[in-house]
């Protein structure tokens, strides 16, 4: 029977991927969840470690995100459809995935992300062109001005899946500074035909799936003190064209993070009682996260969606609780302090991360 080892269930809950997916099927920055790679259990939340999963050793977790955004009126919509504008509205987004690691090798890390997606009341300004054909549904919109708003409702379904590897090109278990590189694909998995109240389709950026296979490239630093961690990374992902020819824009993440232990675990097991004790003693961090994202514009076909992508950087206090023996409960709580969108776009107001994982250390 395998034994859990403290001090490799410790390094298994610092490096434990929890990761919130690459989901790149939206129109703007603002209606999805953030792109980021891992949870680790002894600090930060978004920002990745560079600490790679212990050989042998596992980890599964379930991660939540809501965002909020301030949702654009009925009357600005059709303030926007009278200028001929293609805006559209998001009031939130929630998104749970299942999150799954294993240590390759002391150096290497693989691990699995399944999500599902949640879009909240969508709606969208549309053209005077298109007022006969939107007359027959003005009843049911029920508001004045109904004739230009299209109230598509909501948006739910499993995601794509990424499937991903990081491998500590310096460092090793015991040491203070680490170096990792992260490569990965989101695979075309989740759905892309679900429909609006009208019964139509939602357009490829508002399903839960992109239909694209996109390639995730990026680089991660970890340095260490006793009771003080320093992470930072930047994340590239390249999208290539999906369903309903569109192109979701590329994606470059940027973090960074400073976490404390206000408790410390002991890193190494004693024998007697005394050991089962101190094995399941439990541990708080507190940390401060920087948390920046980039997108490029949508593409549907040759067209360049003008109100997409953009920056918006997150400043996220967060708070964790684990054990030594492989559980982790996290919350963090992300307010934007800069937000740089393309055009006319719901703006997020808050992001919420929270989560559990439970790690499987490996033989001693």
């Amino acid at each position: 029977m395998t034994k859990i080892n403290p001090l490799h269930m410790r390094m298994c809950c610092r490096s434990c991927f929890a990761a919130c997916c690459l989901i790149a099927s939206n129109l703007s920055l603002a209606d999805h969840p953030t792109l980021g790679l891992q949870q680790e259990a002894a600090g930060s939340i978004t920002t990745l470690s560079a600490i790679t999963l212990p050989k042998g050793s596992g980890t599964v977790g379930f991660e939540s995100q809501f965002i909020a955004n301030d949702e654009i009126s009925d009357a600005d919509l059709s303030h926007y459809a009278e200028s001929g504008e293609e805006v559209h509205s998001t009031d939130a987004v929630y998104n749970i995935s299942l999150n799954a690691a294993f240590g390759a090798s002391d150096n290497l890390t693989v691990g699995l992300n399944l999500p599902y997606v949640s879009r909240f009341n969508i709606r969208e300004a549309t053209h005077h062109e298109a007022e006969e054909a939107e007359h027959a549904h003005a009843a049911d919109h029920g508001a004045a001005g109904a004739n230009e708003i299209a109230v598509l409702g909501d948006s739910s379904g499993i995601g794509d899946a990424t499937l991903y590897g990081q491998y500590r090109f310096l460092g090793y278990l015991d040491s203070e500074f680490h170096a990792s590189a992260l490569f990965g694909v989101k695979t075309p998995t989740g759905e892309t035909d679900v429909r609006t109240n009208d019964g139509q389709f939602f357009e490829s950026e508002h399903q839960p799936g992109s239909g694209s296979w996109d390639v995730l490239t990026g680089l991660m630093v970890t340095r260490q003190w006793p009771r003080l961690t320093l992470d930072s990374n930047i994340l590239y992902a390249f999208a290539n064209d999906g369903s309903q020819h569109t192109n979701q824009g590329d994606i470059f993440n940027y973090n960074f993070a400073l976490s404390y232990r206000l408790q410390s675990v002991p890193a190494h097991s004693h024998h007697g009682a005394h050991s089962d004790a101190a094995a399941k003693r439990g541990f708080w961090d507190v940390a401060i996260e920087i948390n920046g994202e980039w997108r490029d514009q949508v593409i549907v076909g040759a067209e360049r969606k003008q109100h997409t992508g953009g920056n918006i950087v997150y400043v996220a206090p967060s708070v964790r609780y684990g054990r030594d023996n492989g559980f982790s409960a996290y919350l963090s709580l992300g307010l934007p302090a800069v937000k740089s969108l393309n055009g006319i776009q719901s703006e997020p107001s808050m992001r919420v991360f929270a989560g559990v994982s439970f790690g499987i250390a490996g033989s001693p």
